[in-house]
């Protein structure tokens, strides 16, 4: 006789994806292809499944007989298993050390089997809950962090608002002109008096010296340090 041939009930890995999906079959688009959409059944798990079916199916509607009535407590009935599960395996055990060959080993094993259905039938119906809580929590971390970055953002803008106002007020008035075509924008401060009229010096004296405007002498200033 052979040796006995081990069976799983897990699916094989998929080692024609893991041998061909190469980093230069990807460059070369050599890559197989993803397995077309499953159309009508499917096997998972040794057991077979409807592509329409609904993601938790009735208990009934898979043979199993239902130990909890229809409108119930998730929380309360999963004590209550709990508890029948730790009984009956106390019993198992009872079982086992006074008759090892006795029919009631495999009646408690049924029993046991069928609370773990129940029991992961009701943590099952509790995953699209699970699922929504998951997101929902996802999004308040989102959220946490953007107002979090936009407030550092805020912060650093107000300081450097805060340090420009600062160097144009500690620019003296008298700079001298940058060179080269600048335009500087000048504004008249205050209107001298109809009675009053500038002398020839006045005027050649300002015509060559125009007000100087602090924004193009603050570009010079951050175009020397740069």
């Amino acid at each position: 006789m052979g040796e006995p041939q081990q069976v799983s009930a897990m699916p094989s890995p998929p080692l024609q994806y893991i041998k061909e999906f190469t980093d230069e079959n990807v460059r070369k688009g050599l890559v197989p292809k993803p397995p077309p959409p499953i159309k009508d059944s499917y096997m998972m798990f040794g057991n077979q499944f409807q592509r329409d079916d609904i993601i938790i199916r009735p208990l009934e509607s898979q043979g199993i007989e239902r130990l909890h009535p229809q409108q119930f407590d998730h929380k309360k009935e999963l004590r209550r298993l709990n508890m029948s599960i730790l009984i009956n395996f106390l019993d198992l055990l009872d079982i086992l050390i006074r008759s090892p060959g006795s029919i009631k080993r495999e009646e408690k094993l049924e029993d046991l089997k069928l609370l773990f259905v129940h029991m992961h039938h009701l943590i099952n119906e509790y995953r699209p809950h699970q699922a929504r809580e998951t997101l929902r929590v996802m999004m308040e971390v989102q959220k946490r962090q953007r107002l979090e970055t936009a407030e550092r953002f805020q912060k650093h803008l107000e300081r450097v608002v805060e340090m420009i106002q600062n160097c144009l007020a500690s620019l003296p008035d008298d700079l001298p002109l940058p060179d080269g075509d600048v335009t500087v924008k000048t504004e008249c401060i205050e209107e001298p008096c109809s009675d009053q009229k500038d002398t020839p010096t006045e005027a050649a004296s300002s015509a060559k010296e125009p007000p100087v405007d602090k924004d193009a002498a603050m570009c010079v200033i951050i175009d020397e340090m740069t």
